[in-house]
Parts: C-alpha cells; structure tokens; sequence
C-alpha cells in the first residue's frame, strides 16, 4: 500500500489489559465525547497544543470538530495525512496522526493525546506502536519524527521507550502556549522494526507491569449535546468556502519576479523563465556530484533527467510558489549570468516553518555569491512570506555548506539518522536552522 491510499484505514483491534484498543478515522457523531475529554483535561493538553487567539472552550465547539473530520478525509486522500480516532472498548480516548506524509522520501511525522482516564496505563503507546506498524510496513515510510517539548517529559519517556532517539533540539519550531518555542526532534527508522512488530513487543512487555486498564466514561451528555443537522451542514458550506479561498492566498502565488542584493547589485534572484533550460541543463550536468543522488550511475541517465521533458516538469511543478510541489524557487544570477537555484520548500502545515537548499555554479559564481543568494532568500522568507524558521539538511562531510550557513547566521541543532536531503540522498545530516529575527552573520 502507498502512502496515497490512506482513506479508511482502520488499526486493532488489540488487546492490552483486557482492553480493545481501535484506531479508526474520526467522525462527526464523535463530538460529544472530544469535547468533554478536551475541556476536562484542558491542563494537560493545552500547554503542548498550538497557540490560537481563541480561548480552549471556543476552540472545541461543533463546527470546529466538523471542520476537522472534513480536513482530515481530504488530506488522508491526498496521502498527506493519517488522522485516527483511539477507541477503547468502543469510546474515543484520544487521537493520533502522522502529518508531513512525504512518500518520495519515506518520512512522515506524528502526535498524540490520550484521555488522561487511560493514560499511563499503556494505551497511548499500544497506539503509536499500531501506526509504527502501518507506517513501516503498508505505508511504506522509513522514517518517523515527533517534536516534544522539553517540558514533555512523559511523552519523552514514552517515545524513548518504543525506541524513537533524540536527535536535535529546534530553536523555536512550534508556537504553543502563547509564544514560539523550543522542541526536542525524536526519531525512528523502519530499521528499528522487531521481528514481531511494535505492537506485540508493546503489548508482551507491558502484560505484567501495569494494573488493568480502566475504561474511558460515558460521555456527559450536559457537556456538549450531539450536532444538528443545521450544525454540520453551516460547516461543511464555511470549509468548502475555506478551502476555495486558501487557493487564493499569496504563498500559492507565483514567486517574486527580482530580488536584488543591496551590497553586490550583481548578485540577484529571480523566477524561472521557460527559456532557462539550456542554461540549467548545462549547470545541473556540471554539477553532478553535489546534486545527484546517486552519482555512481552512468551519466547518460542524469543527462537524460535534464532534458526538455524534465525540464518541462521541473518547471511546471514549481509555478504555484512555495505551496507547489518543488515549493518556491528562484534562479540565481550574476552578472546575468544562470549561476544556480534558490528552494524554499516543505511548508509546514501552520504556514511558518520551511525547509532551504541553495546551489551555485563554481564555474559562475563562487563562495561570496553562495552567501549573497542564500541571505537573499532568507531575508525574503523571513519579510514577504512571513516565516518564523528557516532549516536546511547539511551532510557531515560537507564542510563548506556548514560553513556558510554559520556565516548567514544559522545554527547547527543535531543530526538527523538516515534523512533524505534536498537532493535526493539518503544519509546522516545535520540540521542547521534560524528563526526570526535573523541572527548577525
């Protein structure tokens, strides 16, 4: 099973204690129960959860969940997203999902909340250990990040203990509780897959060390009442109004026609134009060995890659801006010279986070306009599209990429396990970052 065919996936039944544990998608008639499981355990959950103007009970009413059943079919059959309801014993305790689902490069990324009624009693991890399962086995992934907060030490814990690792702390990657702050990355690889699966070391080493699991109650039916049917069709008709307008917004716009650096007016950063091809052909086969994958292969086959055909599709793919496939890129000129490409790519699903690669032609351009293109870009994440953090993926050999992004005034936060970059390549990486306002270089 591909990554795409991820509508109606349902997980279990297991048992643990005694208990059924289901994952199963998220439907409407399940608001009562979210509602009053969110606002009784608004303590625990809100610190971790994302900041928004609204207060707690405003952000649980019954459009909102509607809202969020909708969202979650529509990403699930876009193969972005795995959004999954936990039963136990037939009533919801909580929910889990894997988000950023990135099939080209195997990875994926998940979250979690349980009931505080089941937790510590080994549901929450049952559940994760189930979507390990899916993940590395039908859906194919090999690769699977968590961000948890540092003050989230019993999700640590639990994360440690079904063998995801740490590897870096993100300066302000998430805006929760009111401001933007720190995470710790944790992460697990299909290599760490038991022989039996996640689920049933789970469930083998946790028969004798936890009492029996009690079971989430009934809902309270004076807490929140079932939806109407006006209810639920006023927020079907606001989310399809929604989505038409997200269509419009301005990081799906073409990029920016000219960015020109202040203190060299040679260097600039520009949109695509169809007639580059020859020129990007030429610098991408020059190029080879930073920008291929696998450069043992015989060269025809990179050269065949650099043909109109792809070149029509490289091209294409990255119209929409930074929302498009490839995400937003710029070309790089000196003197009106092609001299490589800027990407802003893999937005994140709060629209401030991104992902940066920045290539230039020695033969153009060389150290000096590798820095002037990629403080260009930054400048322009961080002012017109309105990032909060910018981060890119450097191997460890690479020393003169490492260099220059300290010079731009990144900082290097962990390295990430068998990561797939920007060009393809999977290996060790470490992660360099910068978030608003941009650090003196």
């Amino acid at each position: 099973m591909s990554s795409s065919s991820l509508s109606g996936i349902r997980l279990g039944p297991m048992t643990l204690h005694g208990a059924t544990v289901v994952l199963r998608p998220p439907r409407v008639d399940d608001y009562a129960q979210w509602r009053r499981i969110r606002l009784r355990d608004q303590r625990g959950i809100e610190p971790f959860w994302s900041s928004s103007p609204l207060d707690w009970a405003a952000r649980h009413t019954g459009k909102l969940w509607v809202r969020e059943c909708l969202n979650a079919r529509a990403e699930a059959r876009a193969g972005r997203r795995l959004s999954l309801v936990i039963e136990v014993d037939g009533r919801l305790a909580g929910q889990i999902e894997l988000v950023s689902i990135e099939s080209a490069t195997g990875s994926a990324e998940m979250g979690i909340w349980v009931d505080a009624e089941v937790a510590r009693h080994g549901i929450g991890g049952l559940a994760s250990a189930m979507v390990l399962d899916f993940g590395f086995g039908p859906a194919g992934l090999q690769r699977i990040t968590a961000p948890i907060s540092p003050a989230n030490i019993a999700t640590a814990r639990g994360a440690a203990l079904m063998g995801f690792q740490r590897e870096a702390m993100m300066t302000r990657y998430f805006d929760v509780g009111g401001a933007r702050r720190d995470h710790e990355l944790w992460a697990i690889t299909n290599a760490a897959m038991p022989p039996k699966g996640f689920a049933r070391r789970w469930i083998d080493s946790h028969s004798t060390h936890h009492p029996e699991t009690p079971r989430p109650a009934r809902p309270d039916t004076g807490t929140a009442t079932p939806l109407s049917r006006t209810t639920v069709l006023a927020a079907v008709a606001r989310y399809c109004a929604g989505r038409a307008l997200h269509r419009l917004d301005p990081l799906r716009a073409p990029p920016a026609a000219r960015l020109i650096d202040p203190d060299d007016p040679r260097v600039v950063l520009r949109s695509r134009h169809l007639l580059d091809r020859s020129r990007w052909r030429v610098a991408r086969i020059r190029n080879r060995a930073a920008l291929d994958p696998d450069p043992s292969a015989p060269a025809a086959v990179w050269a065949r890659r650099h043909g109109p055909v792809g070149w029509l599709r490289e091209f294409c793919c990255a119209r929409a801006g930074l929302r498009s496939t490839r995400g937003l890129v710029l070309v790089v000129e000196v003197d009106g010279d092609y001299a490589g490409e800027c990407r802003l790519f893999d937005l994140d699903m709060f629209d401030r986070n991104a992902r940066m690669f920045v290539w230039t032609d020695p033969a153009v351009g060389g150290e000096r306009v590798r820095i002037a293109a990629t403080r260009l870009l930054l400048d322009h994440a961080f002012t017109a599209l309105g990032l909060c953090r910018v981060a890119t993926a450097i191997e460890p050999c690479d020393v003169g990429s490492a260099d220059i992004a300290a010079r731009v005034g990144m900082v290097r936060e962990g390295r990430m396990r068998c990561f797939v970059g920007a060009t393809g390549r999977r290996a060790d990486h470490d992660l360099w970052a910068v978030t608003t306002p941009m650090a003196p270089g």
